[in-house]
Order: C-alpha cells, then structure tokens, then sequence
C-alpha cells in the first residue's frame, strides 16, 4: 500500500525539471501546471560572425546575469510569456487564432519602458543566450505544444529587434490595434531570386533595391534577427522592403519607422517557409 502511495505521489505532485549547462548558459527548467518556468544566465558573447551564435562558438566572459522566465497556454487558443531581467519586467499576450499580440515592457517601479541604448544592448545579449539555449527549451517534456515553444523563443527575438527611443508597449491587431494586421505577400516562392525591395524616406521619395531572397549573408526578406534559429523561417514582402531600408539607411526605425511598422504583424503572424535560406 505504501508503494502505491508513493507512486502515486509521484506523478501528481513531482513536476519533469531539468538544470543543464548550455553554453554556459546554467539554463534550469521545471513544468509548473499548463506551462514552465525557469532561468538562465545572460552571456556576453564577443561576436565574430552572425553565425558563431547559432554555433554557440564566441568568446564567453563571467559577466552573467539571471534571466527568469514563464510561458503558459497553447498555440491552439492564447499563449502568455513573462521574461524578468535586470529588474525589468517584459510581457508577451498572444492569440493566433483571432491574430492578436501584445508587448508590453515594464520598468521596477513598474513604469512603462522606453528602449535606451542600454536596453538594447541588454536584450540582444538575453536573445543570443537565448538561441544557445534554444535546443533544450525547445526539447523540455511539458504540455506545452511545440509551436508554444517556438512562439515564446521568437519573443526573445521581437525584443531584440524593438527599435531605440520606442515605448516598449505594443499591439497588433486584425481590426483595432495600434498596427493592424494586413496581410502578407509571401516570398517563400522567390527564395533565392531577385527581388526588388521598397521603401519611402521623408523629403526624398521613394527607393528602390534587389535583394536575393534569403540571401545577402543576413537572409534577406526575413522577418526576425539575421536568420532562423529553428525552422526555416517566414519571409515576405514587408520584412524584406524593412531589411533593404535599415541596410540602406542604417536604422531600424527613424526613415523605416513606416517599414518596420507594416513587418511587425508579418514576424507574428506569416507562415515559416519550407524551402531553406539561399547563402
């Protein structure tokens, strides 16, 4: 009887957990109810190339500080994702069903964040651990759905793409958000073509450039950072008009605020392509 006891101890109140060390990363998991939560040590990585962070080769210093993190939900109905960092709160709401997403960034006196350069610099460090990382979020047995997973780790990514002097609070909606969902002209069929690029800059008209399709050495037409962590990754007209403009122009936002704006629901929402990124 006290066999049975313990067994069934076991598996209602011993949750799957996992501590690893992913790149140094002492990246630790536990499932909590429908979700996890968990941390990992932020690592400053001394970047050679875009794809020593996908390798996880780099140069690693002790300057590691704890991100903590939890994502409940199913991509089948809402997906809520918190990340702390530094004192800093960061949220993600996400519906793919009725195509709704909300960012929202909070300070410690929980006043809303503006992005400083600071904040930057802390947010692509916490989205390059994230992608050494990535393998065992990805892997971790809970009930979260794999497409729940993915979601959660291209918040990372959103953030780190999130453009200096921009409050950090956000909504993209299909019918009244502060961006609207638009729709998308899907590139996936060009992968590896030519193709033109446009984009608008204020006193001077508009410009125009070709660009390979995936290509580039930063995967042209993207949606996201660089290229995919996972995947083969979404890419459309809009990311790819943004990508040609901050490349031309040299910024994320300012000339390509209009850019950047009409990408946003693209990263969220397009479907990931099935023919892979063209070097």
């Amino acid at each position: 009887m006290k066999k049975i006891i313990l067994i069934l101890f076991a598996l209602l109140f011993l949750q799957p957990k996992v501590s690893i060390s992913a790149e140094n990363s002492q990246l630790e998991m536990s499932a909590k109810g429908a979700g996890v939560q968990g941390s990992f040590s932020a690592i400053n990585v001394q970047e050679r190339d875009q794809s020593s962070f996908h390798s996880g080769n780099g140069e690693v210093d002790n300057n590691v500080n704890k991100v903590e993190f939890s994502v409940t939900g199913s991509f089948l109905d809402e997906i809520n994702a918190v990340i702390k960092y530094k004192g800093n709160r960061y949220e993600l709401f996400y519906d793919n069903l009725n195509q709704k997403a909300e960012i929202k960034g909070f300070g410690k006196k929980g006043e809303k964040l503006i992005l400083d350069q600071n904040l930057k610099s802390d947010l692509t460090q916490i989205f390059r651990t994230s992608q050494l990382t990535a393998p065992q979020i990805m892997s971790f047995q809970s009930d979260l759905d794999s497409a729940t997973n993915k979601t959660f780790l291209r918040f990372f990514e959103f953030l780190s793409t999130y453009p200096i002097g921009t409050p950090i609070h956000q909504i993209i909606q299909k019918d009244d958000g502060a961006i609207s969902v638009l729709g998308w002209e899907n590139l996936c069929s060009s992968m590896g073509r030519q193709k033109k690029a446009i984009w608008d800059v204020t006193g001077v008209g508009t410009k125009t450039k070709y660009y390979k399709v995936g290509g580039h050495g930063f995967c042209a037409g993207r949606c996201g950072a660089g290229c995919p962590m996972f995947g083969d990754g979404q890419y459309t007209q809009d990311c790819l008009n943004h990508d040609a403009c901050a490349d031309v122009e040299g910024q994320q936002l300012g000339a390509c605020s209009n850019e950047w704006t009409a990408a946003a629901d693209d990263f969220w929402f397009s479907p990931d392509c099935t023919t892979p990124p063209s070097n």
